[in-house]
């Protein structure tokens, strides 16, 4: 296997979250500029995925579990990933929550949410299960299926776009530093994260990564100003689906649904269960090899899952997620920022105890 379905998954794993808690979430921190929360992010995502994919080249061997427990044994490591396990633990569960909810909303109105959860939940199971070089490769697939949908759902509301909106375009203040909802939006970063449990030969250099991240810029500006410049910042920012109602505005007869937001929520639906599987399987790696090595894999996913299940059965309502969005917010910094930092150092000290 080539490292272009490599590429192709680190480009669907950040869509997945662009197109889920993304837009809102920088629409509310930015008040005006809305591209400067956007820049920051993918500039810091550059630093943190270069110190990472430099740690793992130094030994192409091992995956980021090996370099932790190499570096600092087997309880060093277990401390060093648990707030880890639980970033990615409740970023599956937000991420489920919120997509069945949208699946809901839109496609099954009569259903109930722990239905459709059900059936979200089952689906993720089956890929965790098949694993994380099984994801790789139906990246493939996911990208011809969905991508046209994205695009189309995105562009074709260009002719609503009132230019005013755009200004202004500079917040001399960065005003957006201080409000939570801004690093809410660094939950993206996780796209990055299963490079540290491919295989040496899949993993991509950083020439690639950051090619890849300028790409994924892109689509992230067009997701915040998308329903930005057809709504405005007052009333956008009262929206729980920004995207969704923005592709709703778009009345045409000759679409196969007649509705053009069941494009969008099918197609980002896909990319939501993809994303959730990854971390769904890497989540069962790192519990079988630093916690509970004698049980076997497909039980942990099972448990894993059913305590995925119930916990999105336990949300009260949307309103909700703000609350554990704060806190993962918290989690995800370390997870995304502070450990592949960690890594870094880790191979860097191993390096020097090598040479002693």
């Amino acid at each position: 296997m080539n490292k272009f379905p490599t590429i192709i998954l680190f480009f669907l794993l950040h869509l997945a979250s662009i197109f889920a808690i993304f837009p809102e979430r920088m629409m509310v921190s930015a008040s005006k500029g809305h591209w400067m929360p956007v820049a920051i992010i993918f500039l810091v995502e550059l630093l943190v995925v270069r110190l990472y994919l430099k740690a793992l080249s130094k030994f192409p061997g091992k995956t980021i579990l090996d370099l932790c427990s190499d570096a600092a044994g087997k309880w060093g490591a277990r401390l060093i990933v648990l707030p880890l396990l639980v970033f990615l633990f409740l970023e599956v569960v937000l991420l489920t929550y919120y997509l069945s909810v949208e699946i809901r909303t839109v496609l099954l109105p009569k259903t109930p949410t722990y239905a459709t959860s059900a059936i979200f939940v089952a689906l993720c199971f089956y890929g965790a299960w098949k694993g994380l070089s099984v994801m790789i490769r139906a990246s493939m697939g996911w990208f011809i299926l969905f991508m046209p949908f994205i695009l189309f759902s995105m562009l074709i509301s260009i002719g609503n776009f009132n230019v005013r909106y755009i200004f202004p375009v500079w917040d001399s203040q960065f005003s957006f530093l201080w409000r939570p909802d801004f690093y809410v939006g660094t939950v993206i970063f996780a796209g990055f994260l299963f490079l540290g449990m491919t295989p040496s030969h899949l993993r991509i250099r950083f020439g690639t990564a950051a090619a890849l991240v300028g790409v994924i810029f892109l689509f992230a500006l067009t997701a915040v100003y998308v329903p930005l410049l057809i709504f405005g910042q007052e009333t956008a920012i009262h929206f729980q689906y920004p995207m969704l109602m923005a592709s709703d505005t778009v009345d045409l007869e000759w679409v196969v649904f007649d509705w053009l937001p069941s494009f969008y929520v099918v197609s980002s639906s896909g990319l939501g269960l993809i994303k959730v599987a990854v971390l769904l399987s890497m989540l069962m790696t790192m519990l079988k090899q630093l916690y509970l090595p004698k049980a076997k894999s497909r039980w942990i996913l099972a448990v894993v899952c059913l305590f995925l299940y119930a916990a999105c059965q336990w949300i009260p309502n949307a309103k909700a997620l703000d609350k554990f969005l704060y806190i993962n917010s918290c989690l995800c910094l370390y997870s995304t920022i502070g450990f592949p930092i960690i890594v870094y150092l880790s191979t860097k000290w191993r390096r020097k105890e090598a040479r002693a």
